[in-house]
């Protein structure tokens, strides 16, 4: 059985949740600096950047979750401030990094698009470790399988939500298909690609992926036309890229000839 809400470190009790978002801010920062200072970027920054990304993802993240469940935190308002009880949606999370990273990037002079792309695959391993974590607590899990699947402890959202059920493992497909991305992109970075191309191919084949594994996800919360939020978001965000790889596109043709 799969599930622990708590992880026990030296005599210290540590939430699941807690321990995941900590390991995949670390490996995130670890693996940006290094980009950082491959592409002669001041490696030192990053640890400030992690700072106002950190908080801006949590932010994003609970606030995101908070709109699409209204209805439970309008009951009891002061809930939206119980973070540690759970309720953040990656997406959000997402959202609230990229406009910290626009303004950070600004903020010191950056070129945007090169910290986005030095940013990239740091941002994606530390979702697949999230994911990893969300796996290990009974989050984000999947539907009943008939076929295969893993069985949750008493006392996760997911035995709570199905009992002693095989549940697809979706957060570790989630996380398989982040590392793959991931590695694309390292692979990628070795290539005579366009500023921008490498963050803006994250963010689409990343939304690709988690609308289709929406479809095996037990716990989503669901909008229209039988379409759960992050697919709906995954399909805004696709559109929202495309356009921008569009106007990379033209903008880098244009620059060469003028080269």
């Amino acid at each position: 059985m799969i599930g622990f809400e708590v992880f026990t470190i030296f005599g210290i009790s540590v939430p699941t949740h807690g321990l995941g978002i900590a390991l995949a801010a670390l490996l995130a920062i670890l693996l940006i600096r290094r980009q950082a200072r491959l592409s002669g970027m001041n490696p030192e920054l990053i640890l400030d950047f992690a700072t106002y990304a950190l908080i801006a993802g949590v932010l994003g993240a609970r606030i995101w979750y908070v709109i699409f469940s209204w209805e439970y935190y309008a009951a009891d308002p002061l809930s939206i401030l119980r973070i540690w009880e759970g309720g953040l949606a990656l997406q959000g999370g997402l959202a609230g990094g990229i406009i910290a990273g626009i303004w950070f990037a600004r903020k010191n002079k950056l070129p945007v698009w090169s910290f986005a792309d030095i940013v990239a695959p740091g941002l994606i391993l530390g979702m697949a470790i999230g994911r990893i974590g969300d796996f290990m607590a009974g989050d984000d899990f999947g539907i009943v399988s008939e076929s295969f699947g893993v069985v949750y402890k008493p006392g996760t959202m997911a035995y709570e939500a199905n009992g002693p059920l095989p549940l697809f493992p979706t957060a570790l497909f989630e996380a398989a298909a982040d590392l793959i991305i991931m590695g694309v992109i390292l692979a990628l970075r070795k290539q005579n690609v366009f500023k921008g191309f490498l963050f803006l191919f994250m963010l689409i084949t990343y939304s690709i992926a988690r609308f289709f594994l929406e479809f095996t996800r037990g716990d989503s919360l669901m909008t229209f036309f039988n379409l759960r939020t992050a697919q709906v978001t995954s399909v805004v965000t696709i559109i929202i890229a495309l356009i921008f790889l569009y106007i990379r596109v033209k903008q880098t043709r244009s620059q060469t000839r003028t080269e």
